[in-house]
């Protein structure tokens, strides 16, 4: 036995320091054993449990990017219908009257004769209606009527030089055609728009998927945080109670004279060491459920009560090949649909430039028939001995003189355009090949080092119960014990946070792949997507959008 064994031989100068190590050491006890106790009062009071799948559904109904990424995709749908709109047959009509008084010249009067007049009166009223088309092949199609009102003083009497001959009635009804031979000819330039909102819709759709993807996909890695921050607390909650137990027994056996004071020391050094780490966790535990609160859009003042993780992470076999995970993440994958469809939108948009390049070429014609009576009726039975028509034909065109500069710029721009969506596909492509091989190269590491940590768990365990039994009869020191227990939690950290990491791998692999909504049910489609967006504006119908959003303020929280 050491000469630190026997009270008759420790040294007097050390007494005053012995007795204030004692004091210190049963301070750090009494708080920590207040400490832990109070931690574990405020997490029984502010803690509520909450299941996985019950974090998806909130976030998926309250959180505020997937709402917002929802009206996007609605907001893309409208205008996708809205370009839609261009051929929907429009009415048009009008009328307009006209009040004429003016002196006849020589020419004028000449050409009367004996009705000549020295001036001419004209009250006429023009009204006109028909509808107008747009066809797909890029003609504009106007099927209409005219009709004139005539009244004048031509052939009135001369006793009365400003009287009014009875009305007539002219009538027109025909159509209209002006259809582009080369710029705006042809289906491809008529549709070019709304074949491109189109896919600016299928772009902000899958914008929303990947929104979903990516919020669910960061609820459930942080869910697991937590649930490692939780099992850090315990570990480090057990490795404490494991500190003091050390403690309390070095400091009896001191009081007999079978220790020294040097193994109260080490008790109280790891005791304090143990103490922070398990405050550190606990903060990294409050860090992660404040982050899961803010994911499903609640403040913590609201709701009062922090969320606590209760589902553990299973592993799980998955027999898909990575050739499968490739394919998958080709067809689902949000991102790479999002820029497949980019080169789509930016290959339609050349083609459409080009054609604007073209001159403007177009052929114009018309086809009607006339009637004139003193009676509207009598005037539209001339239509049908069709003897008076009317038609023509003819071409218009127009070629800017400078060549076009705001066509051949757009164009070029179109170009550019292309050629960067193209190097984004292929970034894409590059990155759906590394990211699925690093999720798979990650879960293999993960679950390697699961099977070493189990194994030097099982080490530790049967080391520490055996130093706890030579402790106890003092053959070995607390230094070495602590170590021990030290590595013990070290392993078991290690574990839980390599099943942990192993399932945020497969949830990165899960994303990559774009399965991930597909095997959490969340997947959707345009009708699901319009119904919900249906239900959201059926909740919001009432509430003014003009206002400011309020963060409710309770009990012990301060407004920002």
């Amino acid at each position: 036995m050491s000469q630190f064994h026997t009270p008759s031989t420790r040294n007097p100068l050390l007494n005053p320091f012995s007795s204030t190590l004692q004091l210190l050491g049963s301070i750090v006890l009494l708080s920590t054993a207040l400490f832990c106790r109070s931690q574990a009062a405020d997490s029984t009071a502010t803690e509520s449990p909450l299941r996985l799948n019950d974090l998806r559904r909130m976030v998926l109904e309250q959180n505020d990017q997937i709402q917002m990424r929802m009206q996007d995709a609605e907001v893309s749908e409208r205008l996708h219908r809205a370009e839609k709109g261009i051929f929907e047959p429009q009415l048009v009509g009008g009328a307009e009257y006209f009040d004429t008084s003016r002196p006849n010249n020589r020419q004028q009067s000449a050409q009367l004769g004996f009705f000549a007049r020295p001036f001419y009166l004209e009250r006429n009223t023009l009204y006109n209606a028909g509808i107008e088309f747009l066809l797909g092949t890029g003609a504009k199609l106007r099927i209409g009527y005219m009709l004139r009102d005539l009244n004048n003083n031509v052939g009135a009497a001369e006793a009365t030089p400003r009287q009014l001959m009875g009305q007539q009635y002219e009538s027109f009804a025909g159509l209209n055609l002006t259809q582009p031979l080369l710029k705006n000819a042809g289906w491809g330039a008529t549709t070019a728009k709304i074949r491109l909102s189109a896919i600016s819709s299928k772009i902000a759709f899958n914008e929303y998927r990947r929104q979903i993807l990516l919020v669910l996909a960061s609820a459930e890695a942080a869910y697991w945080d937590l649930h490692l921050a939780q099992e850090q607390v315990r570990i480090g909650t057990d490795s404490l109670e494991t500190a003091k137990k050390i403690l309390k027994d070095n400091q009896a056996r001191v009081e007999v004279g079978k220790s020294s004071e040097l193994e109260v020391m080490q008790a109280q050094a790891g005791l304090a060491a143990r103490k922070a780490k398990l405050e550190q966790a606990q903060q990294t535990a409050f860090d992660y459920a404040s982050r899961i609160s803010s994911l499903y859009s609640r403040t913590l003042g609201s709701q009062q009560r922090l969320p606590k993780a209760v589902d553990v992470p299973e592993l799980v076999d998955d027999p898909t090949s990575k050739v499968e995970s490739y394919t998958q993440a080709f067809r689902k994958n949000p991102d790479y649909i999002i820029r497949l469809e980019q080169v789509k939108q930016e290959r339609l948009r050349v083609a459409y430039l080009k054609n604007q390049r073209l001159p403007q070429l177009d052929l114009k014609a018309s086809y009607g028939l006339n009637g004139l009576s003193s009676n509207i009726v009598q005037s539209m039975d001339d239509w049908a001995g069709r003897e008076y028509p009317a038609w023509s034909v003819g071409f218009e065109f127009r070629i800017p003189l400078g060549g076009g500069i705001k066509e051949r710029n757009e164009l070029e721009a179109g170009k550019l355009g292309k050629i960067r969506a193209l190097a984004a596909l292929k970034e894409a492509e590059v990155q759906v090949f590394n990211l699925v091989d690093t999720a798979l190269r990650k879960i293999d590491l993960h679950r390697n080092s699961l099977t070493n940590a189990r194994s030097v768990i099982g080490f530790h365990e049967k080391l520490l119960a055996a130093q706890l039994d030579r402790l106890a009869v003092g053959s070995v020191d607390s230094r070495l014990v602590l170590e021990t227990e030290e590595k013990l939690s070290e392993a078991r950290a290690t574990a839980v946070e390599s099943m942990v990491m192993e399932r945020k791998a497969r949830l990165e692999l899960e994303a990559v792949r774009g399965t991930l909504l597909l095997a959490r049910d969340a997947e959707v489609d345009l009708f699901e997507l319009r119904k919900r967006t249906e239900e959201f504006l059926r909740k919001n119908r009432d509430e003014k959008v003009d206002e400011a959003p309020s963060i409710p303020i309770t009990q012990g929280t301060q407004a920002p």
